[in-house]
């Protein structure tokens, strides 16, 4: 019976996925640090857009006041 070899782009992906397997695979510890870690970003540019967005909300309504001063004199 002759040996019939795999087509490297099917091997590659076969490896692709065992090394996939192996991280998951990986102790719960590194697991938990790595979602720590992408929470900490998460929470550090949702602050940042919460602070841009009311800081653009404190100057729109600083225009509006200055413009109604201004209509009224």
């Amino acid at each position: 019976m002759a040996s019939k070899k795999m087509p490297p782009e099917l091997l590659a992906h076969f490896k692709k996925k065992q090394e996939g397997a192996e991280d998951k695979e990986s102790s719960p510890e590194k697991k938990k640090e790595g979602d720590k870690k992408r929470r900490k970003e998460a929470v550090s540019k949702a602050r940042i857009r919460m602070e841009s967005k009311n800081k653009r909300r404190a100057n729109d309504k600083q225009k509006e006041t200055g413009e109604e001063g201004s209509k009224k004199s």
